[in-house]
């Protein structure tokens, strides 16, 4: 059992056996950057406990940026034992290099002169606090651009040099508590709730995707990019780099939106939550709006940021509670949420779709990130497919990318043609970096592949997927064009084909995420001859999980059409029964407010809740014989990574995932009709009415009715269609003319109305023409994608 005390992280290990390379001569001076210095601030960084009392703890956990932030990797950058690891063994290959690693990782202490000596050993629990509110908060921008305090031009002009991109953590910091977000506090709040202490301005930075490429870019300044042959060479020792925009680039993910769609036009990405479902910034997707409040005196509002800065990491989040020095500075309930939403992060960011046909199954993968795919930091982290097949008796006859959970082994990664693990179709997303012919001889390393991030110059496999807008020459200049692995202009996927054999008839495909591999966690653990740390990190990863992969996406390519049939027809008809249940209870419940009365809403959300209880346990739980106990997916239906508009925002992974889908679009149908026919929907409750209590009812008769006959319609088009492919029928020409039939009907319900007058919803239209022309109108934008939770 490893001690308790803060020593043990940097007490010295003595390792046998290890390759070690020959220091170089560096010194803090060849990793000076432009931006705030160290101790220059006139006002010291607060620590996250003076936001608390505000920010936290206001009864709305799902809003409070406190509880969110503190389960992110940005509350946790400075106790990240991985980090420390490699740390300690960047500063062993070139002395004082982590000076780097401490800007973004503490930058508490850094500003405030603790990153001398470069292990980190000097800095403090409050230090670990890592990205803290009053860092982020009181950030600059390090250009001037509209809607920026004015107050920042003097302290920019009073900067040595410029700074000349984001990345390295080249950050401009207000030397005073002046704290900058995107809101103008004062103009909402009428006051300025951070007085007399501190001061709060407006700032359009913290709105725009640049504040977080301060960190989220990073450039090895020992490294220079030869213009003439496009190689890195080593700088002069002792020397500042002359331009930190030239230098090796270990991560771009920064670099990798700015030349992504996202960040030209943006992309509609409801299920990243951008506030018009629109991504093009960071924050859309990895602090996405939410209804609530961000302080406890402060406005509620439709468009809160999440700080949940959810990304990929669900192995530091999990050992930190374990760790021998930081395990008691951390709430384990709080990092579990994190895991959560970083889990929830990676199965939005790829769409998985498969086609098995003459013994060849073809996977593809879709990035549906603003970035590649994976992204980040290069070292361990990787993606890959496992896949299965099997013949018409169900024996396995192709298996590709086993993952052995008790050794952390991925099944022939790294091995060469005859050794016995070998797997040729094996496909592994990921960057590789390397050292150069001209540095090995430097520092008396192997040329090649490397994991010594601060000595690593050249990049020698990058296969990961490219973000919607990819170009081979904007990636090109920021050098981050693929390596080893073509993709077009355009393409933001990859596909990858499997010889199954001509028997297969079935096939299980899953992508897998992890943050580490059981290699580069042992060559952190063997490099290291400083500090414990690397000991550490190995212990926790052996502990707790190893860095267990996160399944991302699924599909079960399924030839046996009857199969997917059953499946599709028992999820309409559990869909039917939910969506006729729960219009029963909200109609009822309406047409009692019509007239004036109560409506007992413990005793509808009772049955709604039970009718949506059968629809779980039928859909993807217990009483799923057809779908889930078939091992089918969403995918294997046909459906993409979200559920079908207007319920775009919810992901789908799993058949649980499709209930909520179908439930969404059931309520939806039903909350078109309510609109049509009260002028409410809900949870809203309508008026009474002032108008004919008879005709109120006839509208909603008329309503629920075109509703489930245009519903039944397009459910019977798209049966048929499945049951005969290729499909022959376009449903939305209404080949039966079973939905004109419906509208005919529904419009002579409505004829039977005197007057329209005293009524809202449609019937505000006046006329029995213009009421119907309004409800087919209203029915007809939800109808189609009710249906396409069944068929898609």
């Amino acid at each position: 059992m490893l001690g308790r005390s803060l020593g043990v992280v940097f007490a010295a290990v003595a390792v046998a056996a290890a390759a070690h390379a020959v220091p170089l001569s560096s010194t803090r001076i060849d990793f000076t950057a432009p931006g705030t210095q160290p101790l220059s601030l006139t006002e010291t960084i607060s620590t996250p406990d003076a936001c608390t009392s505000c920010h936290a703890g206001f009864g709305q956990p799902l809003v409070e940026p406190f509880r969110n932030w503190q389960g992110s990797m940005m509350a946790q950058a400075g106790r990240d034992p991985l980090m420390w690891a490699a740390l300690a063994v960047s500063n062993q290959d070139a002395p004082q290099s982590g000076e780097t690693c401490l800007r973004c990782h503490l930058p508490k202490g850094w500003l405030e002169g603790r990153s001398a000596p470069e292990d980190g050993s000097a800095m403090t629990a409050e230090d670990r606090h890592g990205v803290q509110c009053d860092v982020c908060h009181r950030l600059v921008d390090p250009t001037a651009a509209p809607g920026n305090p004015a107050a920042d031009a003097a302290i920019l002009a009073k900067l040595s040099g410029t700074v000349p991109g984001f990345m390295n953590a080249m950050m401009v910091v207000d030397p005073l508590a002046r704290l900058r977000g995107p809101f103008d506090i004062l103009a909402d709040l009428g006051l300025d709730p951070h007085a007399p202490a501190r001061s709060t301005m407006q700032s359009s930075f913290h709105a725009r995707a640049q504040i977080c490429g301060t960190c989220h870019n990073l450039r090895n300044p020992l490294f220079t990019r030869n213009a003439a042959t496009g190689e890195y060479q080593l700088n002069t020792m002792n020397t500042p780099i002359p331009d930190l925009t030239k230098g090796f680039p270990e991560q771009s993910t920064f670099d990798e939106w700015a030349a992504s769609t996202y960040a030209t036009t943006g992309v509609y990405a409801p299920q990243f939550g951008g506030e018009d479902g629109n991504a093009a910034t960071c924050q859309d997707c990895h602090m996405p709006v939410i209804a609530g409040k961000d302080a406890n005196l402060g406005l509620t509002r439709t468009n809160v940021p999440k700080h949940s800065f959810a990304g990929a990491n669900t192995f530091i989040p999990a050992v930190l509670p374990s760790h021998p020095a930081f395990g008691s500075e951390v709430d384990a309930t709080v990092l579990q949420e994190g895991i959560t939403r970083s889990t929830d992060m990676l199965r939005k960011a790829a769409t998985l779709s498969a086609n098995l046909a003459s013994g060849i199954l073809t996977v593809r993968v879709t990035n549906e990130a603003g970035h590649k795919l994976p992204t980040g930091y290069p070292e361990g982290r990787r993606m890959w497919l496992h896949v299965r097949a099997w013949d018409a008796s169900r024996h396995v006859v192709f298996e590709s990318g086993r993952y052995v959970s008790a050794t952390a082994s991925l099944a022939g990664y790294g091995a060469e043609p005859g050794d016995a693990d070998y797997d040729p179709t094996l496909h592994v997303w990921e960057a590789v970096m390397g050292i150069s012919d001209a540095v090995a001889a430097v520092v008396g390393l192997p040329a090649g592949p490397s994991s010594h991030l601060s000595l690593n110059n050249v990049r020698l496999k990058d296969n990961r997927i490219p973000p919607r807008g990819f170009t081979n020459a904007a990636f090109q200049a920021f050098d981050g064009a693929p390596v080893g692995a073509t993709y077009a202009d355009g393409q933001y996927w990859d596909e990858v084909e499997y010889p199954v054999g001509s028997g297969a008839v079935q096939a299980d495909v899953k992508l897998y995420y992890q943050t580490a591999s059981r290699e580069y966690v042992e060559f952190l653990r063997d490099q290291n001859t400083t500090t414990a740390a690397g000991e550490i990190l190995f212990d926790l990863w052996t502990q707790v999980d190893k860095s267990t992969p996160v399944l991302m996406a699924q599909t079960l390519v399924e030839t046996d059409t009857k199969a997917l049939n059953r499946c599709r027809k028992k999820i309409s008809s559990r869909q039917a029964t939910y969506q006729r249940q729960h219009y029963r209870e909200w109609s009822r419940c309406y047409a009692r407010s019509a007239e004036g009365l109560s409506c007992d809403t413990q005793a509808r959300d009772a049955r709604i809740a039970a009718a949506l209880a059968k629809l779980a346990q039928g859909i993807g739980g217990t009483k799923d014989s057809q779908c889930t106990g078939q091992s089918l997916t969403p995918s294997s239906l046909g459906h993409g990574s979200t559920c079908p508009a207007p319920c775009e925002q919810l992901g789908l992974f799993d058949m649980s995932d499709l209930a909520t889908c179908v439930q969404c679009l059931a309520e939806s149908l039903n909350a078109a009709a309510l609109e049509a026919a009260y002028g409410a929907q809900p949870p809203a409750l309508p008026s009474a009415v002032t108008g004919g209590l008879a005709c109120q009812r006839i509208l909603d008769k008329a309503a629920i009715f075109l509703a489930d006959r245009w519903a039944k319609a397009l459910t019977r088009c798209a049966q048929t269609n499945a049951t005969a492919p290729p499909p022959t029928l376009d449903c939305s020409t209404d080949p039966d003319g079973q939905i004109s039939a419906a509208k005919a009907a529904a419009g002579r319900k409505l004829q039977r109305c005197d007057s329209f007058a005293g009524l809202d919803g449609c019937a505000a239209q006046g006329d029995a023409g213009s009421v119907q022309a309004c409800m087919q109108t209203a029915v007809g934008s939800v109808a189609e994608g009710y249906t396409q939770g069944a068929y898609p």
